[in-house]
């Protein structure tokens, strides 16, 4: 509220007179210092002259009115060159302004979200984001993607990874590049052993209790099944169910859009990109504008 008062006491109009003024004031003294040069250049000439002819008789009355002249013209260029510190001066009084104003709407803007936040503090309480049913993360790998008013926020795990400008991000080679590593990576996941050690693979096949995997390279991984922890038993049993049911494979690796209330135009943006390279995607609208906490799917 203060700050409002304070910016509304700054008159927008004195302002914008005072440096067009300013910027009128440039194109007088140029013009004025234009004409001094002609005189100037005239003078230069007289003297010239005399220096040419020493032994020319001088008329009086010229030599009177040059004399004249040179005296009008320190007057004139002295008060010129005076009108130009002001000039000057109202230039940095106005660039002053113009940077105070800036500073007051950014105190401003910090508090009208304070006051937001007043009025509605469940608007900016931490947001949990995890799995639908089990209420956890540990099936699941996907690449978060924050979708807010300026741009696009990457995560990697529960961290920030990058971020990308609404204007930038069709564009953008660094999102590209990971849009089409996620999509590469798709049929990929971490597996666990019973000890606790990570393996990066797909599943290939289950034969009995033998539970086949191919990791990157394309070597072929064959665990028995109690070799493996128990959440990565339940995951070759949902491939199983799947194909079963002659459903695609579930898959781990893919996008997640964090979609904020003023983030509709760069989500639209983001997932055009991900159509772009074939990347799996899917999305989940926010209802606040508080911190994500993604801790459920980063193993922490």
């Amino acid at each position: 509220m203060i700050t409002a008062i304070v910016i509304a006491q700054i008159d927008p109009e004195a302002v914008n007179e005072k440096i067009e003024t300013a910027l009128q004031d440039d194109e007088e003294f140029q013009k004025k210092m234009d004409e001094q040069q002609a005189i100037i250049q005239k003078i230069r000439n007289e003297i010239k002259s005399i220096r040419a002819n020493p032994t020319k008789k001088n008329d009086p009355a010229k030599k009177g009115k040059l004399v004249a002249e040179i005296a009008a013209f320190e007057k004139k260029k002295s008060a010129v060159l005076q009108k130009n510190k002001k000039s000057t001066a109202l230039k940095a009084e106005s660039q002053k302004v113009s940077a105070e104003i800036a500073k007051l709407t950014e105190s401003l803007d910090k508090a009208e979200e304070e006051w937001d936040l007043m009025k509605d503090p469940s608007k900016f309480t931490t947001m949990v984001v995890k799995q639908s049913g089990s209420g956890v993360g540990g099936d699941l790998e996907p690449t978060f993607i924050e979708c807010r008013t300026e741009g696009i926020r990457i995560y990697k795990g529960k961290d920030i990874s990058f971020d990308v400008k609404t204007a930038e991000i069709s564009k953008s080679p660094k999102l590209q590049t990971l849009i089409q590593t996620v999509a590469k990576q798709a049929p990929y996941r971490t597996w666990i052993s019973a000890q606790g050690s990570e393996m990066d693979a797909r599943f290939v096949t289950r034969d009995g209790s033998t539970i086949t995997l191919k990791d990157k390279k394309g070597k072929i991984l064959q665990f028995q099944a109690l070799q493996l922890s128990p959440a990565s038993r339940q995951i070759v049993r949902k491939y199983e169910e799947a194909r079963k049911a002659k459903r695609p494979d579930p898959e781990a690796r893919f996008v997640i859009f964090l979609v904020r209330s003023k983030g509709i135009a760069a989500w639209s943006k983001a997932t055009q990109v991900c159509t772009k390279f074939d990347c799996r995607f899917g999305h989940l609208p926010l209802d606040g504008e508080g911190e994500i906490d993604l801790s459920l799917f980063s193993g922490s």
